[in-house]
């Protein structure tokens, strides 16, 4: 799924980027949630899980999502999320379906300069590329790069929304 409830309309302002730094593979893909999101502050909206899984680890932003519950990130298919107040964020040990809360995001952990999610998957310990041969299928949403770092697109059907850094009409993506 989208990382966010079904019934908001959230950004998408980050194409396939790295997953969790420069140099990495472009693993990851970022959405902003709906209200002023310019400075760093926690947002009030909730950013959900994509998939079922256990949560193995929380620290400095980051929600590790373990899709396989071996309790293991070296292993299966694990995806992180990133930019998550500690504040109501998932605790370790809680098994979350698709949809229900991760947390509120913010600029917490890492590198922010506005608040949004951090989303990238990795598996049996690999990032796996956004633009790659395995693209993120978020709700019949299909990711692909545009050629350069954070700039990308997610097409469903006829419909394509490219990543726009800020908040418009352009890049509004819904569930």
């Amino acid at each position: 799924n989208l990382p966010f409830s079904e019934d908001e309309a959230w950004y998408f302002t980050g194409g396939p980027h790295g997953g969790w730094a420069s140099g990495s593979a472009w693993a990851a893909l970022d959405f902003a949630p709906p209200g002023d999101n310019g400075g760093c502050l926690t947002s009030p909206e909730w950013a959900t899980a994509v998939a079922d899984g256990l949560i193995v680890r929380t620290s400095n932003g980051a929600v590790i999502q373990d899709l396989d519950n071996d309790g293991y990130e070296q292993t299966g298919w694990v995806i992180l999320y990133m930019h998550v107040a500690a504040e109501d964020r998932a605790e370790v040990g809680e098994y979350l379906f698709a949809s229900e809360r991760i947390g509120h995001p913010s600029c917490e952990g890492g590198v922010s300069n506005a608040t949004h999610l951090h989303l990238a998957r990795k598996y049996n310990g690999e990032w796996i590329a956004a633009d790659g041969s395995m693209p993120f299928n978020l709700d019949g949403w299909i990711s692909s790069g545009g050629g350069g770092e954070y700039d990308g697109f997610l097409t469903r059907g006829s419909q394509t929304i490219e990543a726009v850094d800020g908040a418009n009409d352009l890049n509004q993506i819904s569930r």
